[in-house]
């Protein structure tokens, strides 16, 4: 339960993690109403979240019927994580100059959460704040911010939320941990065409795993 102080943009982290944990999924309908009681606020701030999700693309609004959690297509799912791995892998690439030791160190940390993580995990929310971290901190050294937003934006917000609870039957923990290994060694690698490769291939497969997924093309 969240007070009537609590800004939209917490209502929509609220949202988030209703679709990480298999509560919401692609094509159910979102009502202000119900949401509103639920959290015990007005309707205002649920709206503004609405509109926030709306804008990163996790909300689908029809008109006469409302709102829902958006239903990807198969090649929607592709395209998304194509084009996030082209765009994390150029910005990534371009700051390998500016990585210090301690960015690495941060990386090495994250993927070691990662494996203690997958031997006890028992929700997905544990995985995506590691997996979240992970990427910001392979984006942090980039020094333009309408890439890094974009690179966000492509699939981190799209993909990973409206599927991440089928990550599970994707890959198994083991096979979770060493692509994040692989993306770490490039990184210490400092030869920008390996990152940007391994960075696009790690985005390319799981979008492909992904698309069969998607909603069926109307």
């Amino acid at each position: 339960m969240i007070t009537k102080q609590t800004y939209s943009d917490q209502v929509a982290e609220y949202i988030k993690a209703r679709i990480l944990e298999g509560e919401l999924a692609p094509g159910d309908q979102v009502k202000e109403m119900v949401l509103a009681e639920r959290l015990g606020i007005s309707r205002a701030p649920v709206r503004e979240a609405l509109q926030i999700l709306m804008r990163e693309g996790l909300i689908s609004s029809e008109p006469q019927r409302g709102k829902f959690i958006r239903a990807l297509t198969g090649k929607e799912i592709k395209d998304a994580y194509f084009i996030g791995g082209v765009l994390e892998g150029a910005a990534v690439a371009v700051s390998l100059e500016r990585f210090t030791d301690d960015d690495l160190a941060c990386l090495d940390a994250l993927v070691n959460a990662m494996r203690a993580t997958a031997a006890t995990a028992s929700s997905m929310l544990e995985f995506a704040g590691l997996d979240n971290e992970f990427h910001d901190t392979l984006l942090a050294r980039a020094d333009n911010p309408g890439l890094t937003e974009l690179a966000r934006r492509s699939c981190l917000n799209i993909s990973k939320f409206l599927f991440y609870n089928r990550w599970r039957t994707l890959y198994t923990p083991e096979e979770y941990c060493a692509r994040h290994e692989l993306i770490l060694d490039a990184v210490r690698s400092k030869d920008p065409a390996l990152v940007e490769k391994t960075l696009r291939d790690h985005y390319t497969e799981s979008g492909e795993r992904m698309a069969r997924f998607g909603a069926q093309q109307q």
